[in-house]
């Protein structure tokens, strides 16, 4: 009986990860928060960056 409650934990523990794991391939960062880093960067810092979309990103014009 404990072989089979043994089995059948390890079982579920297996099912269970299986689902994590297939949920977060498809949760990685979106496009927008991977140009939002970059344009942070490449702007020089968050005040600099007028706006960032799924294509890109477009910094601010320089302060004259």
């Amino acid at each position: 009986m404990k072989k089979i409650m043994t089995l059948a934990a390890g079982a579920a523990l297996t099912l269970s990860l299986a689902g994590c794991i297939a949920v977060a391939d498809g949760d990685g960062p979106s496009s927008v928060s991977e140009n939002t880093e970059l344009a942070v960067r490449v702007c020089g810092g968050e005040g600099n960056v007028a706006e960032v979309t799924d294509d890109g990103y477009r910094c601010k014009p320089p302060a004259e």
